[in-house]
């Protein structure tokens, strides 16, 4: 369970200055490389909250749709707005990170442009976090009536996407960064724990969802957490939504449990089988684990990321399986790249950084396709996988998981 120490201020877990001028220094390098004179950004708590992830990363400021708004010179004192009093006074409380904190109401695009005014940067070259979109959104995360109005009233200013240049400093965590991680990958197994410990036949499937966002919330998790799930008689394609349906001896449960710590998301991926898995199950699993083995050693700083791709694609073959689209997926505050598929080409100049950290998950499917949808609607995912979050490092890519890699079933007695 969390339990910030008595002694210490703040309620949640809060990075130190070292940590933002570590970021906020290597921020304005890449600026600099860019020719932004500023960057800035407006809420979207899009994708649990993932679509603002980068201005949590400058700011420090989000969770639970906490709605933040940035200016960020290249030279000079930097700008943070929340919606109301109560806010600047809780956020002020919490984390030094801002001094000058201010409030909006719930107009956004206004005082972002009199702050831009104010700090002389009306007719500079100014980046836009989110104006040209995310892994997830390629076609931007900012609001239209926003880039209306900066257009509008900022005529002379140049008006840039700042994508690339947070994303790539995102990218590469520092310690402190991976720490958090981690403390979030220990929640997300803290949930799967629960998953097993409540999930049997004539339990309702709503039960053990909500027992493991429970858990969640108990552990010093944030929400909102992404939990991909579904249950069924064979592995089900799992989805984001909770249903009605009880439990029966004989389902897989397929999922993806992500939770975060102080923003910051870790991902694993637990099947369980409410009794013994077939055995093609259990050979599909194997098969994985496996490659993700292999893949984790072959993963260090300055690899290409296309070998690695090309290692997966070939162990798959070879043991008579189809890759699958979901390799690697970046992670920290949001889905930070690279996003690397497991069936296309990667551009042959990606290299792995360390502190790279991904959810690792590779899929084997059987040469008929991955997913099956039956006369009744039942959408089958025909794989059981593998999947943990890891961080790459001078050695290989570690796990930031502690538990077993095997198909649970209530028989299962691990604990993290």
């Amino acid at each position: 369970m969390y339990n910030p120490a008595p002694n210490v201020k703040t309620l949640i877990p809060i990075f130190d200055l070292q940590e933002r001028d570590r970021r906020w220094k290597r921020l304005r390098e890449r600026m600099q490389q860019a020719q932004l004179d500023c960057i800035i950004g407006f809420p979207n708590s899009g994708h649990w909250d993932q679509f603002q992830a980068g201005l949590r990363y400058i700011t420090q400021i989000g969770g639970n749709t906490t709605e933040v708004a940035v200016v960020f010179p290249l030279d000079g004192e930097t700008t943070a707005f929340v919606r109301g009093p109560n806010e600047v006074a809780w956020w002020g409380s919490q984390s030094e990170w801002i001094p000058d904190l201010q409030t909006t109401g719930r107009s956004w695009a206004q005082p972002v442009i009199q702050s831009l005014r104010a700090k002389g940067l009306a007719n500079k070259r100014i980046g836009v976090i989110g104006l040209t979109g995310s892994v997830r959104s390629p076609e931007g995360l900012v609001p239209s009536g926003i880039v209306d109005a900066l257009r509008a009233e900022l005529p002379e200013a140049k008006l840039v996407s700042a994508d690339d240049v947070v994303n790539r400093c995102r990218s590469a965590k520092s310690p402190a960064e991976v720490e958090f991680q981690r403390n979030a990958c220990h929640v997300a197994e803290r949930a799967a724990q629960t998953m097993i410990e409540m999930a049997r036949p004539g339990v309702p499937e709503r039960e053990v969802f909500g027992a493991m966002l429970r858990t969640i919330v108990v552990e010093g998790g944030e929400i909102m957490a992404m939990l991909h799930w579904g249950s069924g008689p064979l592995p089900p394609w799992p989805h984001r939504l909770v249903t009605n349906r009880v439990l029966e001896a004989g389902d897989v449960i397929n999922n993806e449990i992500e939770s975060k710590w102080s923003g910051y998301v870790a991902q694993v991926v637990q099947p369980m089988v409410l009794g013994q898995p077939e055995q093609w199950m259990q050979d599909c699993f194997d098969t994985s684990r496996r490659i993700f083995d292999e893949l984790r050693a072959a993963i260090r700083p300055g690899a290409a990321v296309a070998s690695v791709v090309e290692l997966y694609q070939q162990r798959v073959k070879e043991a008579g399986y189809v890759a699958g689209a979901a390799l690697m997926h970046g992670r920290g505050l949001g889905e930070d790249p690279p996003l690397v598929h497991g069936r296309g080409n990667v551009d042959p100049a990606l290299r792995f950084e360390e502190g790279n950290v991904f959810i690792l998950k590779p899929a084997v499917f059987p040469p008929q396709g991955d997913v099956v949808v039956s006369e009744t609607g039942q959408v089958t995912e025909l794989a059981v996988r593998t999947g943990d979050t890891v961080v790459v490092t001078a050695s290989g890519a570690e796990r930031l998981g502690r538990r077993p890699l095997e198909i649970a079933t209530p028989a299962s007695s691990w604990r993290v």
